[in-house]
């Protein structure tokens, strides 16, 4: 019996394998409103409560971070949309402020919450405040974060280098096969 593996096959097989490479593939934690990872969940701060997200969880310098700030009114826990909350990042060994960003509902997609991204140059340890006012109060959190240093591994193409050369095997093999039926 003989069986022939077509070119229409093969392009059908590597479509199949970039689709899989990109369920399976290195993902990033997304939410609705911007995702990561909680670094603070539901911690008093002032009148309000504070859940605080950091994406990506492990931030590397010179790359874009992103926090998410979710405040609440207790004792309902119903959303405050009209505070003011500034985030402080602060070199955690002396203490020099290394920036200072506003978040806002403006820059949130579903305006629930209060977002900004910012980028740190230098890896090193460091310690996040963000604080609040609004129309009830003030108050503050803080939490520590590790920025890594800037990685230069591009995984994307390492993984479709790594695709091609599965279709590339793929090929060869059919156009092995292919060639020994031939000869039969």
């Amino acid at each position: 019996m003989r069986r022939w593996i077509r070119l229409g096959d093969m392009k059908n097989l590597l479509l199949g394998l970039l689709l899989l490479g990109g369920i399976l593939g290195p993902t990033t934690a997304v939410a609705a409103h911007g995702g990561g990872e909680i670094q603070l969940a539901f911690v008093p701060v002032g009148p309000y409560k504070m859940t605080l997200w950091l994406n990506p969880p492990q931030p590397q310098a010179q790359q874009t971070m992103h926090i998410t700030v979710g405040l609440a009114t207790p004792p309902d826990d119903a959303p405050m949309l009209d505070a003011q909350v500034e985030i402080v990042v602060a070199d955690a060994q002396n203490g020099r402020v290394a920036l200072t960003t506003a978040a806002t509902t403006a820059a949130s997609i579903n305006k629930l919450f209060y977002e900004t991204d910012f980028t740190l140059p230098d890896p090193g340890s460091y310690r996040v405040t963000a604080r609040v006012s609004g129309p009830d109060g003030s108050g503050s959190a803080e939490f520590a974060m590790t920025v890594a240093p800037a990685s230069t591994t591009n995984w994307l193409l390492i993984g479709l280098g790594g695709l091609g050369l599965l279709f590339l095997l793929a090929l060869v093999r059919a156009r092995k096969v292919g060639s020994e039926l031939n000869s039969e």
